[in-house]
């Protein structure tokens, strides 16, 4: 009896340390990125746009790619349309996705991608 009790707490063990490491806020809002007092007044919906941060992790605790990174996430989506100055109406959720053998985070971050106008046109 001692023997499977004590395979049974490094079972439970073994489950709070994998799934410890992945523990995180799900999803967070934002109305909008930082904007100069001059700018915000010229400013004007260029579009939606997608940004993504993603680490694998191989057997759930080896990580093969850089972290994740919020800021990465939105400067991607940042760079998605030009003459982006700021992001508006910004979601930014967290996902993971455990596979077998591995699994995979993410921050993705949709929002409003606001710029300048283009006058040339």
């Amino acid at each position: 009896m001692t023997k499977v009790v004590k395979i049974q707490a490094i079972v439970f063990i073994c489950f709070l340390l994998l799934t410890g490491c992945n523990i995180a806020n799900h999803g967070s809002f934002t109305s909008q990125t930082y904007h100069g007092a001059t700018q915000s007044e010229e400013l004007v919906a260029l579009g939606a746009v997608v940004g993504k941060s993603c680490q694998t992790q191989f057997l759930y605790l080896l990580p093969i790619d850089d972290g994740v990174s919020t800021l990465m996430a939105i400067e991607q989506a940042k760079q998605e349309i030009a003459g982006t100055v700021l992001l508006a109406n910004m979601i930014i959720d967290d996902t993971l996705a455990i596979e077998f053998g591995y699994s995979e985070q993410c921050i993705i971050v949709h929002a409003t991608a606001m710029g300048i106008p283009n006058h040339g046109n």
